[in-house]
């Protein structure tokens, strides 16, 4: 297993890209925290996780944008087991219009939830990996952040954001011997996309090369990847997972 006793945060974790990633990383041995805003969805994700891997999982209730529940996460994670392996930073949201309608409160609740909440987060669990001199961070960005898309303005402004913080850290954590990449996935069968109906998703389908869209486990298997130690000599990165969609542009 190549995440055996490791000990894994994964923010966004109810449902979707999350869950898969979360589904990867236990079945790969890792003890996985589950963290959302959706308290009854990421119980029961956890739920199912555990039964179908045998392995420990824990659901927290957690806002990222809310700095005592960064804290309490960090106080609650080291009080059992001591240690942070593994970050996945997945939480996001995004928010579809032409940039002329995006008013402030969208623009800072895009923000909040997919730069400033991942950056303190960070900022806390990099202390604890600083001491371990140990450490794998993985932000979950898009390919919105390296390709244009029409009415994804915001969101495409906070991915390339993303990215941009991932080089950074990558350098600042890297005497540590911590390793900060980023995934930028292309469309997915997540509910969120699901959401937007049947020709959008027909309409993904045909941008990629391999003509259909990733299933949230194949993300989990990028994460897998940087999480391990196959990817020990890989930081500042960004990786698209696309099938060849960005590419086929």
């Amino acid at each position: 297993m190549l995440v055996k006793d490791k000990i894994a945060i994964v923010t966004g974790a109810a449902r979707g890209m999350g869950k898969g990633i979360a589904e990867v990383l236990s079945e790969n041995g890792a003890k996985v925290i589950l963290c959302d805003i959706n308290y009854e969805g990421v119980l029961k994700a956890a739920e199912e996780i555990n039964k179908k891997t045998s392995n420990i999982t824990r659901a927290i209730k957690f806002d990222v944008r809310r700095k005592e529940d960064i804290v309490g996460l960090i106080n609650l994670v080291l009080k059992e087991f001591r240690k942070i392996d593994i970050l996945v930073n997945n939480a996001g949201v995004i928010i579809l219009q032409p940039f002329d309608e995006i008013d402030e409160k969208s623009w800072d609740e895009t923000f909040d939830v997919n730069v400033k909440g991942p950056f303190f987060l960070i900022k806390e669990v990099a202390k604890i990996m600083r001491n371990q001199r140990a450490g794998k961070i993985i932000n979950i960005a898009s390919d919105s952040g390296l390709q244009a898309w029409p009415n994804e303005s915001t969101y495409a402004a906070s991915k390339s954001a993303l990215i941009a913080l991932t080089r950074v850290l990558a350098l600042e954590l890297g005497p540590y011997n911590i390793n900060c990449n980023a995934i930028c996935p292309g469309a997915t069968d997540t509910e969120m996309l699901r959401g937007f109906g049947e020709e959008k998703i027909k309409s993904c389908v045909e941008a990629t090369c391999l003509k259909r869209i990733a299933k949230p486990t194949d993300i989990g298997n990028v994460v897998l990847f940087l999480a391990s130690y196959l990817s020990d000599h890989i930081t500042g990165e960004h990786i698209l997972v696309t099938a060849g969609e960005v590419m086929s542009q």
